[in-house]
């Protein structure tokens, strides 16, 4: 019986892709910005009935965002992961940095309490579908 060694191939990115990746997470990042500024307490805050679709569309929003970037980035999708994380990782960073010193999405801290915790739920949605994508490519 033979043992066979699965190696994994690591893709090396540029320094002019890693600022594509951060560039496109900054441009998700304004995305969310505005959708936060003109949903407002429409849709975060406590008694909306918009905040659970706001959750449940962070799954296909996932999807597309994986599919829609690749092209963009001009990789395989097996090398999309990194991508990801970069994309995701800027977003995060900013979003603490905006949440923290900032009133960019709101003064209202409960909007902006709801607006965290679906942007906190986005990037990690955005993680595992992205693995899940990948994975089965």
């Amino acid at each position: 019986m033979s043992q066979q060694v699965m190696t994994a191939e690591r893709t090396e990115y540029t320094t002019g892709q890693y600022a594509l990746f951060a560039i496109t997470g900054f441009v998700i990042w304004v995305l969310g910005v505005v959708i936060v500024r003109l949903a407002g307490s429409s849709v975060f805050s406590a008694d909306s009935i918009l905040l659970p679709v706001f959750f449940s569309l962070s799954i296909p929003i996932a999807f597309v965002n994986t599919y829609a970037t690749r092209p963009i980035f001009r990789l395989q999708m097996r090398e999309m992961l990194v991508p990801v994380l970069v994309m995701v990782f800027i977003t995060l960073m900013l979003d603490g940095l905006a949440i923290s010193f900032t009133d960019i999405y709101s003064t209202d801290g409960d909007i902006v309490r709801y607006a965290g915790g679906w942007l906190l739920w986005s990037f990690g949605v955005q993680v595992v579908v992205s693995m899940w994508i990948i994975r089965q490519s």
